[in-house]
């Protein structure tokens, strides 16, 4: 059983920084309206640049009217003043790239213990 115990942490550390294989993702605002995007998709964080306002990072976002508001913070932004807009999702290249560099650790520990010599 301790021959295993190094493999045990790597893969409890892996999984639990699997969850952190996020990223800022653009939307384009040409493509589709800030209101379509929060009303449609329904993020649980966005970041907004706009007029007099940069990179404000808003919680549970949603639509008041003419206003994209942080449902936890209460600020807000009105829509017509929104540049870019960014929203937090899970990043396939990073969780690829993160779980095979877990994997191959993980397959050398495995082949290591196999072979003490």
């Amino acid at each position: 059983m301790a021959r295993c115990r190094p493999c045990a942490v790597l893969l409890l550390f892996g999984m639990l920084h699997l969850t952190a294989c996020q990223a800022w993702q653009s939307v384009p605002l040409d493509a589709i309206s800030p209101a379509q995007l929060i009303e449609q998709d329904q993020p649980d964080r966005v970041r907004v640049s706009g007029e007099g306002v940069l990179d404000l990072e808003l919680m549970s976002p949603a639509i008041e009217g003419d206003q994209l508001v942080g449902a936890v913070s209460g600020a807000s932004v009105p829509l017509e003043d929104i540049i870019s807009l960014e929203v937090w999702k899970r990043s396939v290249r990073h969780t690829i790239l993160f779980g095979s560099v877990w994997l191959g650790l993980i397959t050398a520990l495995g082949i290591r213990s196999a072979n003490p010599n």
